[in-house]
Order: structure tokens, then sequence, then C-alpha cells
């Protein structure tokens, strides 16, 4: 029988076909290889550029002008006479070239000053609108209240309050008067209390313990003080001034003392001027007044804490 021979065809053909799906192996192999070796070195040539980028990037150095200031300006609409208070106002940076007078958060407190003038919502508050006082008497007297002027000493030679008396004090107004019917009469009592002084004529005095003006009479005439009235407390006042040997005098009082009293009058009448007696005792009454209300105060100041805007207790009756 005859020998059959090897399929070395068949053979070499598959060896052949395995051989070149290798090598196609590796050639695909190689190419991805190649094709991730270019996409990482893209990455690093886009991180370098970052990496560059980053370092020869200036810091952005954002700086405030240093030419700008805030500036009050009128945040409603302020009418002349109404003092000023925070919410009057708020504050905008402005160039320091523009408005170079207004006020700004470093000028100073303004709270408590007066609008001299109708001030428009976003107008710039400055010296042309607003003030420490009021330039107008007019602009400083309340709705309903008068101003009126009235010879308080007797020919300037008597000054019953020292020259301690500056506008906006309060004082009480006290009547004398003489009359020769029968008998010599002479009576002194207190007709008005509380009443705010708008304007005192004189000098500015100043000493290490207070403030005052040195009052200075009108030529020829009595020193006159400026007061703010109720129109019926005017005519009662004019009308008094027209009497034959009477005036006027001004006692000065506390500022935070809004409280009224009754005061007798004092007659000349009730009293023996060659013996003084009874005036020790009413004056000791008053006395014993003026501790019961300090007593009321402090227990009032105790209770509810120390404060200028404490409502002062009622006065014991005298």
């Amino acid at each position: 029988m005859k020998k059959k021979s090897p399929p070395y065809a068949i053979i070499g053909a598959v060896v052949l076909g395995l051989v070149a799906v290798y090598v196609w192996h590796q050639i695909e192999l190689k190419q991805a290889a190649d094709a991730q070796a270019q996409i990482d070195k893209a990455k690093a040539d886009a991180q370098a550029q970052i990496d560059e980028a980053r370092r020869n990037q200036q810091p952005v150095v954002s700086t405030a002008p240093t030419n700008m200031r805030n500036v009050l300006y009128a945040s409603q609409p302020i009418e002349a006479g109404m003092r000023i208070s925070p919410a009057f106002y708020e504050t905008k940076l402005t160039p320091d070239e523009i408005l170079p007078d207004a006020y700004t958060d470093k000028s100073g407190d303004i709270v408590g000053w007066y609008a001299t003038r109708k001030i428009e919502k976003g107008d710039p508050l400055t010296p042309r609108n607003i003030g420490k006082s009021l330039p107008y008497l007019s602009q400083r007297i309340p709705a309903g209240m008068r101003a009126i002027t009235l010879p308080v000493f007797m020919g300037g030679d008597i000054n019953d309050t020292g020259g301690f008396v500056v506008d906006g004090d309060r004082v009480d107004l006290l009547y004398t008067v003489a009359t020769e019917d029968d008998k010599y009469k002479l009576n002194t009592q207190t007709v008005l209390q509380n009443v705010k002084v708008l304007f005192v004529p004189g000098p500015q005095i100043k000493t290490e313990m207070t403030d005052g003006i040195t009052p200075v009479p009108a030529a020829g005439g009595n020193i006159a003080v400026t007061f703010e009235v109720t129109p019926e407390e005017a005519e009662a006042l004019i009308f008094m001034t027209n009497v034959h040997n009477a005036h006027f005098s001004m006692i000065l009082r506390g500022r935070q003392d809004q409280a009224e009293l009754k005061v007798k009058p004092f007659n000349a009448e009730d009293y023996d001027l060659l013996n003084l007696g009874k005036v020790q005792k009413n004056v000791d009454k008053s006395e014993e007044r003026v501790k019961e209300l300090a007593a009321q105060i402090q227990a009032t100041e105790q209770s509810q804490g120390t404060t200028n805007e404490t409502t002062p207790p009622t006065p014991p009756t005298p």
C-alpha cells in the first residue's frame, strides 16, 4: 500500500495565515501606540502652554480711586427750618473736584443742624443749605407760636440772670407792679413759666465754667429780649407792658426742667418789711418742695435708667 504524504501545502497556508494575523496585529498595536503618543504629546504641549501662560500672567490689582470722597446727599426733601437727622441724608462717592465745599462723612457730626433753605432729594448738603443755626428768626418759630420782644431789665442796670441766658434757654417771666393809691403797694408774681428765649442782644462771654451773653440795651432804652409765646400770651404781655410803674424780669431755669409750679405772688401787704421772718417760712416751704421733686427725679432715674429724655415727674403742690 502506497504511503500517503503529509499535506504540506495546507500546513504552510495555515502558518502563513497566522504570521499574517500576528503581523497585522502588531501593526495595529503600533498604530494605536503612535496615536496615543500623539494624544499624550498634544495634552502635554497644551498643559505646557497653560503652565507657561500662568507663569507669565501678571496679577491684576484693583485699586480704588484716591480722588474720591463720600459726600452727603439729601435722601428726601427737607423743608427749611427742619433739624437734620441721619434719616435725611446718605453718602455717595464723589470726585474731589466736584462739590469741593460739600459736607462728607469726615466733616463732623451735622445731626441737629438746621436746613437754612428747602433742600430737594438728591441735593448735596453744603454750607449754603444747612447750618448750626438758622439765619432768620422767622425760621425758628414753630407753627402756632409767635415772637415777642420785651424789656426785661430796668434801664439796663439790673441783670437778674447774671448774663448767663443765651438763645434757646428757658426762663420764667416775673412781673412787678407798684401802685400809689391810698397806700403804696408793691407786688411781684410769676406770670409765665418755661418760656423759650429766641434772642438776647449783646456780645457773647465765655468763662471756664459757662457760656453766656452780656446783655446790651438799645440806645436810651432797656434791654429787650425776644421770647417764643402763644398769641394769647403775647396779648397779655403787651397789655402788661403798658401798665404804669411796672416792669418784667426773667429768671433762668434748667433746660431739662419742664415743670410748672404754682407760685404764690409776693405782696408787700403780706409782709412787714421791717420783719421778714415770714419770708423765711415761705422759702423753707419752697426748699422742701424742691427736695421732694429731686427725690422723685432720682427715683425715676433709678427705675428707668438715667437719660436726658426721661419725662420729669409732676412737681408737688406747694
